[in-house]
C-alpha cells in the first residue's frame, strides 16, 4: 500500500492541480483569481506569469475573505517574471516573493527589497543579509541602517568590527555627534581604515552619504534621477500586468 506522501507527491504541484481543477470545472467568471500565462517558455518556466486576487468571485465580497484568499488561497506564480500575492521567478513581485530579484512584504533573493528581507543583498525595514543590508534594522556582512549589526556598519546604532554613528559599538569605532563639525574628522577616520576593498567601497558611499546629508543641493541631480527611475519601476509593475490581465480576460 502507499503512503500518503508518496501519493501526494506523484498527483504533483498542489498549485497546478488547483488551477487545473478551476479551468476544467469552473466558470471563468467566477474563478476566485485571475491568470495571465505567456506562451513562451524559458528554461522550463513561462516568460510572464500574473496570478490576481478575483474579488468579484462568490464569498470574496467581505474583506475577512478577500485578505485570506488573497494571502492564502491563491496558486503561487511561477515565472521569469512573477506577479502575485505569492510569486517566485527571476524577477519576482508580491506579498510574499522570492527569486534572484525579489519585491515583497516578505521578500527571500540575491536582491531583496521588502518589509522583511532576506538574501545576499537587500533592503527593507528589516533587512537580513549574507553581504549588503540596508534596512530600519540591518543586520550583514555590511550594514546600514537605523540599528546596524555586522562586520562593518553605519548608522544611528551601530555595533561592529567598525563602526560609525551616533552610538557606535566595537573595535574600531567614530562617534558622531554633530555630523557637519565632524565631518572633516569622519573623513580622516576612514581613510586612515586599514580594510579589505568591499570595505572600503562601503564606506566611500557612506562618505558620499554623509556629505550629501550636510549640503543636499550638491546631489539634486542624483535626488531628481532616482525619483523617475522609482516613478517609472512603479507605474511599470502597476500598469503591464493589468494590461495583461485584461488583455487575457478580453
Amino acid at each position: 500500500m502507499e503512503s500518503k506522501q508518496h501519493i501526494i507527491e506523484r498527483m504533483g504541484d498542489p498549485d497546478k492541480i488547483a488551477a487545473e481543477l478551476y479551468e476544467n470545472f469552473a466558470d471563468i467568471s467566477v474563478r476566485p483569481f485571475r491568470e495571465y500565462k505567456s506562451k513562451r517558455i524559458i528554461l522550463g518556466l513561462p516568460l510572464v506569469h500574473i496570478i490576481r486576487a478575483n474579488y468579484f468571485a462568490p464569498g470574496l465580497q467581505n474583506y475577512s475573505s478577500r485578505r485570506n484568499r488573497h494571502y492564502f488561497g491563491l496558486p503561487t506564480a511561477r515565472g521569469v517574471f512573477a506577479f502575485g500575492p505569492k510569486a517566485k521567478g527571476f524577477f519576482a513581485v508580491g506579498n510574499i516573493a522570492s527569486g534572484f530579484i525579489s519585491i515583497g512584504n516578505i521578500s527571500a533573493g540575491i536582491i531583496s527589497i521588502g518589509n522583511i528581507s532576506v538574501g545576499l543583498i537587500t533592503l527593507g525595514n528589516f533587512a537580513l543579509a549574507l553581504l549588503l543590508s540596508l534596512g530600519n534594522f540591518a543586520i550583514g556582512l555590511l550594514a546600514a541602517g537605523n540599528g546596524a549589526i555586522g562586520y562593518a556598519t553605519a548608522g544611528n546604532l551601530t555595533i561592529g568590527n567598525y563602526a560609525v554613528g551616533n552610538e557606535a559599538i566595537g573595535t574600531h569605532t567614530f562617534s558622531v555627534s554633530n555630523l557637519a563639525m565632524q565631518f572633516e574628522e569622519l573623513k580622516q577616520f576612514l581613510s586612515a581604515l586599514n580594510v579589505p576593498a568591499p570595505i572600503r567601497a562601503f564606506y566611500s558611499v557612506i562618505e558620499r552619504v554623509s556629505e550629501t546629508i550636510i549640503t543636499p543641493a550638491s546631489a539634486i541631480t542624483l535626488f531628481i534621477t532616482l525619483f523617475v527611475l522609482i516613478a517609472v519601476i512603479t507605474l511599470l509593475l502597476c500598469i503591464i500586468p493589468r494590461q495583461l490581465l485584461n488583455r487575457h480576460n478580453d
